[in-house]
């Protein structure tokens, strides 16, 4: 389902146009006031329809007002994206936005300038046609999703302030893919909770530093944490998926008690697989060099499991560093989030229109191997869900964060059309 030619070229000319505006997190606040700007111009009659305040100085908090004021819906995206690397190992350059082939090609343009813009024009077309929203709208838009800062946060904060209590909030996250090898077909897999987040640095000054977080480095990697089946996996997801699996793999599903290790073997050959199945662990970056005088650092990220807990995963790191003159600072400790149902009025909103726009396509409730910015909502919502409108096969998935990042005009179009529908739940 799409609109008009007209609404085609906008919505694709806007996608492009806001990837030619960076936006990179943790850039200063003029890159995202001039996007801030541009948004303006694209979607005037959605921006002033209701109000706009622009928090933490990045993020925008939009409020559509509704016939129903005590009904309340949060749609989340976010305006960052990361750096694009170098520019010489993209085909097309990253921030020009070129469209070409029936792909969209730039930095953000899967995560998530074409989630963001799909949303916006669809709005922008209901107001056009003399819409009046049902419901309460808030569009929430942060800034830093990427570094894992606070906008979001100070954004949920403002609305449980003002007594906003949304029926749901909907967010980036799943897609219509085949990430799990126990699938025989695409599915349409919707974020339901997520795995924990820790990020902590290891530094050491003075003589044989390096040599010093070489051996801490080698105490922390023999952490390894149980490979396990959580109960978001065994409740929801694999039940979901068991019109998907070929006869063995519904046996063991019936059996989980007896036959669950061979499920477990199965979700592993997928690296998302090896992710929803296990508290992971990672040295992500290292930089410094103590004979330039500059203090050599360790950069660790940690995804963690529901039913494990960041704080104890920290402290087993603590226990590698007794006794040695390491340095340890951490940026971000979350455990793992809430989940939310996957039945009553908002799943079935959501589910009615996956299956309009994405027909025939079963649906599976799912842990997210990624981090949102949606699980902030938590804090005045028990409804969060994570979903892109977007079909994305492995390869796609694969551009995302990488090297000619790119979103196919037919997803924008039908990201327009699912969001429309939405808009009107």
């Amino acid at each position: 389902m799409t609109q008009p030619d007209m609404n085609k070229d906008a919505a694709v000319r806007a996608l492009s146009l806001a990837i030619m505006q960076p936006a990179i997190s943790g850039d200063d606040v003029k890159s995202f006031q001039r996007l801030h700007t541009l948004l303006r111009q694209l979607f005037p009659l959605t921006f002033s329809y209701g109000s706009c305040e622009t928090v933490d100085g990045g993020a925008l908090l939009i409020h559509l007002p509704g016939r129903q004021s005590a009904r309340s819906i949060v749609f989340c995206a976010h305006l960052d994206v990361v750096s694009a690397g170098d520019p010489s190992r993209w085909t097309h350059p990253p921030f020009a936005g070129r469209v070409v082939n029936g792909y969209i090609y730039g930095r953000g343009a899967a995560d998530m300038k074409g989630h963001l813009i799909a949303l916006l024009s669809a709005a922008e077309g209901l107001f056009r046609e003399g819409w009046q929203p049902g419901s309460d709208l808030w569009f929430a838009f942060s800034c830093d999703e990427e570094t894992r800062g606070g906008s979001m946060a100070a954004m949920a904060r403002i609305l449980q302030s003002r007594g906003v209590r949304p029926v749901f909030v909907l967010d980036e996250g799943g897609n219509v893919s085949h990430p799990f090898a126990l699938a025989r077909q695409d599915a349409a897999y919707v974020g339901v909770c997520e795995k924990g987040r820790l990020l902590f640095t290891l530094r050491c000054e003075g003589e044989r530093a390096m040599e010093r977080l070489a051996r801490s480095a080698v105490r922390i990697g023999r952490i390894r944490p149980r490979v396990r089946l959580c109960a978001p996996v065994t409740d929801m997801m694999l039940p979901a998926m068991g019109p998907l699996m070929d006869r063995a793999a519904r046996l063991c599903l019936r059996n989980t008690h007896l036959l669950g290790h061979f499920l477990l073997m199965g979700l592993r050959r997928t690296p998302m697989g090896r992710a929803i199945t296990q508290t992971q662990l990672s040295l992500w970056k290292q930089h410094g060099d103590a004979l330039m005088r500059d203090v050599p650092t360790l950069h660790y990220s940690a995804s963690v499991l529901p039913g494990d807990e960041t704080q104890r995963l920290l402290d087993r790191v603590k226990r590698r560093l007794r006794k040695t003159p390491i340095q340890l600072s951490v940026s971000v400790l979350e455990e793992p989030g809430a989940v939310s149902p996957a039945h009553g009025p908002s799943w079935d909103a959501l589910t009615t229109a996956i299956q309009v726009h994405f027909p025939g396509v079963p649906i599976v409730p799912c842990l997210l191997a990624g981090g949102t910015d949606s699980r902030r909502m938590e804090l005045i919502c028990k409804n969060v869900y994570r979903f892109s409108p977007f079909i994305l096969p492995p390869e796609e998935l694969a551009r995302t964060h990488n090297y000619d990042e790119r979103l196919s005009v037919e997803n924008l179009l039908r990201g327009v059309s699912f969001f429309r529908q939405m808009l009107q739940a």
